[in-house]
């Protein structure tokens, strides 16, 4: 730290002078704590840097592989992520990055928080922004962008990092985790010290990846931060490409122990010579708290007055910590309506068994689910199906859930005209067939998705288990399970405005944009509606899972 000198003698820990060490006592670190608000108070600059207690001294204090800090606003978060890099600035074999998704954040964002941190021990060069610590003798910090995840790991791939911080980890973490893992193959140094990588992060709800990252230390009733588990530190193998591909456990040993782990370690602890430690890493989450930083609260006491003028239920996730969706726009179905929908009680009313296709032989998924009442059972999806094989899967899986071909309704645009000669009793959905009445919707899919939309939020639909958790892979080889992805295709159902007062679902391109794919999950449920146009009221009685 950039402490003065002056009876500073007086405050070395005697033990440690014993020995030829200067550590400083406690007392004395509150001393310059208690003259840095006081300086603060005084709109003076701050000379001596050091963590403030609680939240930034914690993170200081933790020795995990990964730290993903922060999780509300003005917790102090960016400085300490800057700060703990000091500890290396003095290695000229060390070098360290600092990352932001957008490059035009670097300037404006990490950067510029970077001066009142390093002011004093390195030289800038704002044009690649680099610091190069004691006069280029020390280490180098550079700050970079990561706008495009696709070239990551190819851009850095030989750089050796033993300092990364990733600044708003949640920006590239959205759709998976490829960005965090392409970068920690590269955190790794010869220069004798510790990597590390720090992550700053606000909260995010269950459309991103990070928030199945760090479930264990989120309470899944209230979607906060568990107390009891803050600064805990997990182990962890990741087996496979995918968020729930993860191995976990309280220890290295649970973890080698683990059924999808301790085969694959044991290869290459044989193959390698090394322990099976080696293949098995450290993570902790440490939430911030506004309360901790003094700093701020005394240089800027109007700061959460400014992030809470917004009024948004974003900005009160932000605040209060709570990594909980948030839904905007135009959007008919919320993430709460969907929780609702998988928590319902089994709505099997008249045990009818019926089935709904959205038809696809490309790269799109061609989705078919059973149902028994209104009670979803069963699902399969396939993608890239050949034209000669799609008749025997309709019919194995119509077969197997013990449904008439009079009751099963199919997708009969296009491809899904292959359907037709051999499903000759089964309901046709065209979806630009006029609606029941021309009245209120512009056509059948319109009024299929509204009153879709409408049944969800009346609770007329439930879903198995069994069903949300089957996982299938996409085109960029990524797997999902459909929870997640009737959450994401949820923000595809969207009303278009119109001149005639009539209602109008956004058109297919337009779905495509807002959620980065074809939505043939929900398009797959609500087709189901016109097969239920002479349906009773949902009665919920017993039913089997699959």
């Amino acid at each position: 730290m950039g402490a003065k000198k002056k009876n500073e003698e007086v405050y070395i820990d005697p033990v440690f002078r014993y020995f030829g060490r200067r550590v400083f006592t406690n007392e004395y670190i509150e001393k310059l704590r208690k003259e840095n608000v006081e300086r603060k108070k005084a709109g003076k600059r701050l000379y001596n840097l050091l963590p403030q207690k609680g939240f930034q001294e914690n993170v200081l204090l933790s020795d995990a592989d990964i730290k993903i800090i922060g999780g509300k606003r003005g917790g102090g978060k960016t400085f300490i992520g800057l700060y703990e890099a000091l500890s290396y600035a003095d290695n000229p074999d060390v070098n360290m990055y600092g990352f932001r998704k957008y490059e035009d954040d670097i300037a404006r964002g990490i950067w510029k928080s970077s001066k009142q941190v390093y002011r004093y021990f390195g030289d800038p060069s704002p044009s690649s922004f680099e610091w190069k610590f004691f006069g280029g003798n020390g280490a180098t910090m550079k700050m970079e962008h990561l706008q495009d995840p696709k070239k990551v790991s190819d851009r850095f791939r030989g750089v050796e990092m033993a300092y990364i911080l990733i600044e708003e980890l949640a920006e590239h973490t959205r759709d998976n985790l490829d960005t965090l893992f392409d970068l920690l193959a590269s955190n790794r140094t010869t220069a004798g010290v510790k990597s590390k990588c720090v992550c700053t992060c606000n909260p995010v709800g269950r459309s991103n990846k990070l928030r199945y990252f760090i479930d264990y230390y989120i309470d899944p009733e209230t979607d906060t931060a568990i107390p009891e588990r803050d600064g805990k530190v997990r182990y962890f193998y990741r087996f496979g490409e995918d968020v729930t591909e993860i191995a976990w456990g309280d220890s290295p040993e649970e973890v080698y122990n683990n059924i999808n782990a301790k085969e694959r370690i044991s290869k290459m602890v044989e193959e390698t010579g090394l322990s099976y430690g080696n293949f098995i890493t450290s993570l902790v989450f440490i939430s911030g708290e506004y309360q901790d930083n003094e700093i701020l609260q005394v240089s800027d006491p109007t700061y959460m007055g400014r992030i809470t003028a917004k009024g948004s239920d974003s900005t009160i996730n932000d605040v209060l910590g709570i990594w909980r969706d948030v839904d905007t726009g135009t959007g008919m179905l919320t993430v709460d309506d969907m929780c609702a929908f998988f928590n319902n009680s089994e709505c099997t009313d008249d045990e009818t068994m019926r089935a709904s296709a959205d038809v696809a032989l490309t790269g799109d998924f061609f989705t078919i689910f059973a149902f028994k009442g209104h009670h979803i059972c069963d699902i399969d999806a396939w993608r890239g199906v050949p034209t000669n094989e799609i008749i025997s899967f309709v019919k194995n899986f119509l077969k197997k859930n013990g449904i008439r071909e009079e009751n099963f309704t199919y997708d009969s645009n296009g491809l899904g005209l292959w359907l037709k000669d051999e499903f000759k009793t089964s309901v046709g959905f065209n979806n630009k067939s006029a609606s029941s009445d021309s009245r209120l919707w512009n056509n059948l899919k319109s009024e299929s998705a509204e009153k879709f939309v409408k049944a969800i939020k009346a609770g007329q639909f439930s879903i198995s288990s069994q069903v949300l958790e089957r996982s299938f892979t996409d085109s960029k080889n990524r797997k999902f399970n459909v929870k997640d992805r009737l959450i994401e295709e949820r923000k595809a159902i969207k009303r278009k405005d119109t001149a005639n007062g009539r209602f109008e679902i956004i058109s297919k391109p337009q779905m495509k944009i807002e959620i980065g794919h074809s939505p043939d999950f929900i398009e797959g449920l609500f087709m189901i509606m016109p097969l239920f146009q002479h349906g009773r009221k949902c009665v919920r009685i017993g039913f089997n899972r699959i």
